[in-house]
């Protein structure tokens, strides 16, 4: 039982609600009796921290917590009362036949709606720009509902990605309003194909555009001027879904 905040391991953990020292530690906070079970199957947990009362078994190793001190640690208000500490993972990318760039997204929300997204239509990964909201963030990862726990998702620099991509032959298309842009029924669809989706504000930069094959528009009424990026993006991968 930790009681003192004091507590080397509490005052480590609380620290992981700040992105650099997540990314210091190479660890990460999930809550929640789903996300815990999800981590748990995919191998990532390190320590599952219980409120002072709570009960769950499991392989890995379980600290409890005073209540007073779970309040400090917890993110939602209704809290479950369950925590893990999970390590960091890159799941390997098999496949890059269908693959959604995400540059600058700035929403956790966003983010985390089109990771399980990408999962539910079977895309092979998601390449993440280093501008992009911090995949570890725990709003983002509440919104995957622990897909992120089975797709691949790197962080890396966009431009140098799809330049490598065009080597090996993967067609690149960027989310436009623009009027010139494709429509998503005159897309040739290919064997290996990638979709960008941008920033909220200002959609995605003029270097990623430049560099992509061409621009697709999704075609909607003219009562809405444009859609939110996370419904945009699922529209496009269920499109052009990789599911055999």
């Amino acid at each position: 039982m930790i009681s003192s905040k004091d507590n080397p391991k509490f005052k480590g953990w609380l620290k992981l609600k700040q992105k650099k020292f997540r990314k210091i530690e190479q660890l990460f906070l999930v809550e929640g009796e789903h996300l815990v079970g999800e981590a748990l199957r995919a191998g990532l947990v390190v320590d599952v921290l219980l409120r002072e009362g709570n009960s769950f078994n499991c392989d890995a190793p379980i600290t409890y917590i005073d209540r007073s001190l779970f309040e400090k640690i917890k993110f939602t208000e209704a809290s479950q009362g369950m925590m893990a500490v999970c390590r960091m993972m890159e799941k390997k990318m098999d496949a890059q036949n269908r693959l959604l760039l995400i540059d600058n997204i700035q929403d956790p929300g966003n983010l985390g709606t089109l990771i399980r997204s990408a999962l539910a239509f079977s895309f092979d990964g998601i390449v993440v720009s280093e501008t992009t909201v911090d995949v570890y963030n725990d709003k983002v990862v509440r919104a995957t509902q622990g897909a992120m726990f089975q797709l691949p998702i790197k962080v890396a620099n966009l431009e140098h990605y799809i330049v490598d991509l065009h080597k090996i032959g993967v067609d690149i298309y960027g989310t436009h309003l623009n009027a010139v842009a494709q429509k998503m029924e005159d897309v040739p669809v290919s064997e290996s194909m990638a979709f960008v989706v941008g920033n909220e504000g200002v959609g995605i930069s003029d270097e990623i555009m430049n560099l992509c094959t061409g621009s697709v528009i999704i075609e909607m009424s003219d009562a809405v001027e444009s859609l939110n990026v996370g419904v945009a993006g699922s529209i496009l991968m269920q499109k052009f879904n990789g599911i055999k």
